[in-house]
Order: structure tokens, then sequence, then C-alpha cells
């Protein structure tokens, strides 16, 4: 994956933030890319953005959490530009809110998109990529894959379960010449303290909100530097792609504090994971 150009890229969540910023970076680079979201006015407006400065570009509406929806991307995608090359699993939404406040409802949608909107992407995508025997995945997790707070349960547990799911997705895939890294962005100037305004309403009463995010990312790094940072993790095939390198120390004292709970433990026969 070191040459992109002529290559093909489908980006989830592509219509803003993180997602618009990868969809610039992938065009930049000669490549034709799909902007699929569920906002379609967005995913246009991107796509519309690209195709005016030279790119190959279409535009889907794609609601991650449905897997035939995903299906209908793929099989899009594959007729309009071409085979996938690099799949960017990127799509999220965020709540923050007390934790014995937050809703079944709200554990559903944000769990549906952020956590199976991976898992589909994946699913529907890799078999693609390892019948070709070759191609990229990107999974969009969080420096909350590793870190946790009293606020963000929903959004914390959906970024940790992407993490593994993508470390062990990795090591299947590596024989069989398709690449998984995950990447984990810190404060990003993106739409996420938005995510309000794309809550089902079938859901019910909110026990959080997005906004609660504000303070996290207000002035945080431009969406459209994100990209660079991908790029070099696709073409190095880095497990991890970390923006921020601040969140290094609280993340290795997280670890410090695991291998800490080993210390004084007997050793046992216990079962091999």
């Amino acid at each position: 994956m070191q040459d992109l150009r002529g290559k093909v890229a489908v980006v989830t969540g592509g219509g803003s933030g993180i997602g618009r910023g990868l969809c610039r970076g992938f065009a930049a680079e000669g490549m034709a890319v799909a902007v699929a979201d569920v906002d379609s006015a967005a995913a246009e407006a991107v796509a519309a953005e690209l195709r005016s400065r030279g790119a190959r570009a279409l535009a889907a509406r794609t609601d991650v959490s449905e897997r035939k929806s995903v299906e209908a991307l793929a099989d899009r995608v594959e007729r309009e530009l071409g085979p996938a090359d690099v799949v960017c699993n990127n799509a999220g939404v965020f709540t923050a809110g007390e934790i014995l406040a937050q809703t079944e409802g709200e554990w559903r949608w944000i769990v549906g998109v952020n956590l199976m909107g991976v898992v589909h992407g994946c699913h529907v995508f890799a078999p693609r990529l390892v019948g070709r025997g070759a191609g990229h995945i990107v999974n969009t997790a969080s420096v909350g894959g590793f870190l946790s707070g009293p606020t963000m349960d929903i959004y914390t547990t959906t970024k940790f379960a992407v993490v593994g799911f993508s470390e062990a997705l990795r090591q299947d895939l590596a024989p069989k010449g398709v690449g998984v890294s995950i990447l984990c962005p810190g404060p990003i100037a993106t739409e996420l303290a938005r995510s309000d305004r794309l809550r089902p309403a079938h859901i019910g009463a909110a026990g959080g909100t997005a906004q609660n995010l504000e303070p996290f990312i207000t002035g945080g790094m431009d969406p459209d530097e994100v990209a660079p940072i991908v790029l070099r993790g696709i073409r190095a095939n880095a497990e991890y792609i970390f923006t921020h390198a601040q969140f290094r120390a609280p993340i290795e004292a997280r670890f410090q504090r695991v291998l800490a709970a080993f210390d004084g433990v007997a050793p046992g026969p216990g079962p091999t994971p």
C-alpha cells in the first residue's frame, strides 16, 4: 500500500470531521473516494468538492448500524469506482452524562454506530480485500479506547471494543495480505459534539448529551491534519495510529496500573488465553 494513486478508498462518516479530512487526503493522493454518511447532503457536498478538484468521487447515504446498508455501499462502490483498496470505518456518534442516567436506547444507538458500524464494515469489505490478497482497513477508535471517564461510559466502552476487535482482526488478516490499523485520535475539532442532531427519535428520553464533549475538542486539531498521519500509518502498516503525543503518559500510566496488579499474585497453572 505504498503507491495509492488510482486506488479506491471508502470512508464512512465521510461527510464531516475526520472522515471529510480523510476523503480530502485520499483524493489528493490520486485515489477515487466513496464518501459514505448517514447525512446524505453532507456526503454529497464532500463528494462534489472532490470532483471539483478532479477526483473520482461518489456520495452514498449509509447507515453503518445496518449491515444491509453497508452491503449496498460495497456493491455500489464496486460498480461505480471499482473494488475498494482502503476502507476507513470511521462513522461515530457520542453522548455523555451520569452513568446511571444513561438509557438502554442510548446504549443501543451508540453501540450500533460506533461498534457494530465497524464490525459491519469489516465483515462486508474484508472478504473482498482478502479475495484480492491486498488492501488496508482503518478502524477509528479513540484515545478513549484506552482511557475511560465517569461520564463517557457508553462511548469509551465502544472504543475499547473497537480496539480489541481490530487487534484480533489484524492478526487474522495479516497472513491474508490485508492490513488493519486502529486510529486513536485525541481532541479533533469535529462535529462529534453535535451528535444529538443524529439521535434517533425512537430511542426515547436522553440521559446524556453530546454537547458535554465540547470543552474537550474546542481548539482541537484540524480534521484535515489527521489524513497525513493516517496515510503514514497505512504505508507503514501501523497497528495503532495516534494523533496526540501527550496521551502517551496517561496511557502508559494505565498499563502500569494493570501490570502492578500482577505484583504479589502467586503464579498458577490457570488456562492459557
